[in-house]
């Protein structure tokens, strides 16, 4: 017979007590990113930009040739002046675009009702929604206006973010001074200088990668709309860029809104289903394709995390948090993967339970 062995009697409490705390730790941190989150939301994005500007410059030192050359304080003035000059261009177009979107969308939304209405005839639908119903579960003009005044909110604190970016620039040079101070034995020293430079790398890696791939979805999708004179080609390029860090849900607003811009347009269902095609070639390319090639195992998360991620930061920062979620879970996976007691967690967070080691 096997015998069971008892746990003590204290066991039950103590573990008990442990479920309690870790959830109103839960319940206390959801609850301080939320009501911190105009201060912490900037401080996220800086450090996005910060893992960026490294990115760059690491990028610029493996140019060949040249790069090894160019001396570190020349990368990272290099790197912040080509960020700075493209979020310059990124201003400019935020400022001319979105009022004109948001002032446009009322009016999208009234010409998207008879164009309904005739597909519904197509179909042979009997009932034939009313301009109420039609706003109840599609209202076009609330979704560009939303998404249109994330970015303006988002760009309203674009100075906070420079204030951030700035010190953790200016820290970084007191990193490796820090860490001999804080470990006196050099074994225990190199080893974190190790985990650390993976974590740092692979960070660097997915941000660039990432970034690299959203501007070339940018790009195409400017010059896709641009080709079929859609209205406001600029501003869904510039919407395509950020809607790439939001799995599933930015996909169909990147391939759905713009079409229905064109339909609405035009009038003309062939032009809609040219320009709908063509979006979902671009976005199948980099997204089946470019993507996994260029990041590799980098990125390799479980889609039921990723759903869960958006909708917990949705949820706590609004779409700014959306916008970040991935990012932030994909970080999180990576630091993880770094130690063996929290290894186990992030091959359960990956999609394939393959990890990348280096």
């Amino acid at each position: 017979m096997h015998r069971f062995t008892r746990l003590p009697p204290s066991s039950g409490p103590i573990m008990a007590s442990s479920i309690a705390l870790g959830f109103i730790a839960i319940c206390l941190l959801v609850f301080v990113l939320h009501e911190g989150r105009a201060i912490l939301i900037p401080f996220v994005i800086a450090v996005f930009v910060w893992y960026l500007i490294n990115a760059i410059a690491r990028g610029i030192s493996l140019i060949p040739t040249i790069g090894s050359m160019i001396p570190r304080f020349g990368r990272f003035a290099m790197a912040i002046f080509a960020l700075c000059a493209l979020l310059t261009g990124i201003g400019i177009l935020i400022s001319r675009n979105i009022a004109d979107v948001m002032q446009a969308a009322p009016h999208y939304q009234e010409n998207f009702q008879p164009i309904i209405q005739k597909v519904m005839i197509w179909f042979n639908l009997s009932h034939q929604p009313t301009f109420e119903e039609i706003r109840s579960y599609l209202d076009l003009g609330k979704i560009i206006t939303v998404l249109a005044q994330s970015f303006t909110g988002i760009a309203g604190k674009i100075l906070v973010v420079f204030f951030y970016t700035g010190f953790l620039l200016y820290e970084q040079k007191y990193f490796n001074r820090k860490i001999i101070n804080m470990i006196s034995d050099q074994s225990t020293e190199d080893h974190l200088r190790a985990i650390i430079h993976k974590i740092d790398v692979r960070i660097q890696r997915y941000i660039g990668i990432k970034s690299f791939v959203s501007a070339i979805d940018s790009i195409l999708t400017y010059f896709i709309l641009s080709y079929f004179q859609v209205d406001f080609a600029e501003f869904w390029g510039l919407m395509a860029f950020f809607l790439h860090f939001i799995p599933y849900a930015g996909s169909f607003i990147a391939l759905t809104l713009p079409s229905a811009i064109a339909l609405i347009q035009f009038g003309d269902p062939a032009v809609f289903a040219m320009v709908l095609g063509c979006l979902c070639l671009s976005h199948a390319f980099l997204g089946h394709v470019l993507d996994p090639y260029l990041m590799g195992n980098n990125l390799n998360l479980s889609p039921i995390f990723i759903i869960s991620s958006l909708a917990m930061w949705g949820m706590v920062w609004g779409i700014p948090g959306m916008f970040l979620a991935v990012p932030i879970l994909a970080i999180i996976t990576i630091i993880l993967s770094q130690f063996p007691n929290t290894r186990s967690i992030a091959i359960l967070l990956s999609k394939t339970g393959v990890l990348r080691d280096r």
